[in-house]
């Protein structure tokens, strides 16, 4: 059945398998992230790790993004994670954004151009893993037993193979799976992270209540952010002949007749977040870079590090919903198909219209989120309760985010299955 399942067509795979199948490759993640990396001290490197977050929280946040399974794993093959493919996916859009020729291959070469640009990124990825696993070397380096050139060559080689491993795992789920492998990675790490023991021993009483209450608030919110959309409305050449007639009379028939035509349930719908949770995950994951670059300039590097933080959130909303919602390749698919927007001039008059409702979207998105970070932290400060303290608003948002697409997708395939059955 696996090697079914492995070698099946995407199209193929019915709903029931794709969601084994992703769980399936999740629980392989999740198994290789426990197995210990070799040579290593663990036990000592987690004692030194417990004593750093009291003298030096930047290192100690850059490290813990290559934890491990948790328990008495700190560092395993997968200790890298997706972070070498995020910041290679970073990089390859940045230069799609910039470069004609890469941006033919995502938008004219199909199927085709879009694998070259994953071959591009995991050429980039496994670039990224070998520095990133000398970088994690220097600091975890008097806690390995054998420090010769070849242990040392051994262990970056088997922190690079975890990493190129888990971009496999992740083109898996793209392909014949449920939602984004990627997401469901950051996902699940997140939920593995939950200390489940010590939220089980907590008192039932008010201040458990409130909390939940909270956090209940805080999901309609962000929930409520994923779904929210600014409508656009447009018209065909076909709608504005007859428009042009129906001004001319304003009898109840005609405006009835207008109504039918459904004219202002047409248009363009572009979603106040239209990059998702791409933002926070690229921002977290530069965070702790950030708070070490920062640590030397004073008490208020804090302030500074956050400020930093909301500005990259709001400047990768920006970026990344111009890239998924192009305004001049928008424009263009308009006037191939004799359409227009309301009010707006075709061409470069509909191209600036465009450009200006992305900026407005992604900067109100991006501050939003920024809004549901700030007044989290600010609700945890004041009610300082066990369950808000183990809790991520982030790593909420991420949570939702990828649960909210999961469950889009399938429903998306449940329709297509009966339909087969039929």
């Amino acid at each position: 059945m696996l090697e079914r399942l492995f070698k099946k067509q995407k199209s193929r795979l019915q709903p029931n398998e794709k969601i084994f199948f992703t769980f399936l490759l999740l629980f392989l993640f999740q198994y290789g992230n426990s197995i210990p990396l070799s040579g290593i001290d663990q036990e000592a490197l987690k004692k030194s790790l417990t004593q750093l977050g009291t003298t030096n929280s930047a290192i100690l946040q850059i490290i813990n993004m290559y934890a491990g399974g948790g328990g008495k794993t700190v560092l395993s093959s997968f200790s890298l994670g997706i972070i070498p493919f995020i910041n290679a996916s970073i990089i390859i859009d940045l230069l799609t954004a910039l470069f004609p020729y890469l941006e033919k291959l995502q938008s004219e070469e199909g199927e085709m151009g879009r694998k070259k640009l994953m071959f591009y990124k995991k050429v980039l990825t496994l670039i990224f893993a070998a520095f990133q696993s000398i970088v994690l070397l220097s600091y975890i380096k008097p806690y390995i037993y054998n420090t010769d050139l070849f242990n040392l060559g051994m262990f970056v080689i088997e922190l690079i193979t975890g990493a190129m491993a888990i971009v496999w795992l992740t083109t898996l789920i793209d392909n014949r799976g449920i939602g984004t492998g990627t997401s469901c990675i950051i996902c699940l790490n997140i939920v593995t992270n939950i200390n489940a023991k010590g939220l089980w021993n907590q008192k039932f009483d008010g201040l458990f209540f409130l909390q939940i209450f909270v956090l209940l608030l805080f999901v309609l919110f962000i929930q409520f952010s994923q779904v929210i959309r600014t409508n656009i409305q447009v018209v065909s050449a076909r709608q504005l002949s007859y428009l042009e007639n129906t001004n001319k009379s304003s009898s109840p028939s005609e405006n009835l007749e207008r109504a039918m035509l459904g004219l202002t349930e047409n248009g363009l719908s572009i979603r106040l977040n239209q990059a998702g949770i791409f933002p926070i995950i690229i921002a977290s994951n530069l965070s702790p870079f950030i708070s070490y670059l920062t640590q030397n300039l004073g008490q208020n590097n804090q302030i500074l590090n956050t400020i930093v933080y909301y500005f990259l959130i709001i400047a990768f909303n920006y970026f990344y919903t111009i890239v998924f919602w192009d305004p001049e390749k928008i424009a263009e698919q308009l006037r191939k198909a004799s359409v227009s927007i309301v009010n707006v001039t075709p061409g470069k008059q509909t191209v600036s219209y465009l450009e200006a409702v992305v900026l407005a979207n992604s900067v109100i998105g991006g501050i939003l989120l920024c809004f549901l970070l700030f007044s989290f932290d600010f609700l945890k400060q004041l009610i300082n309760g066990y369950l808000l303290n183990q809790i991520n608003i982030s790593s909420l948002i991420i949570l939702i985010g990828v649960t909210y697409e999961i469950q889009k997708t399938i429903r998306s395939l449940i329709p297509t299955s009966s339909n087969e059955i039929n």
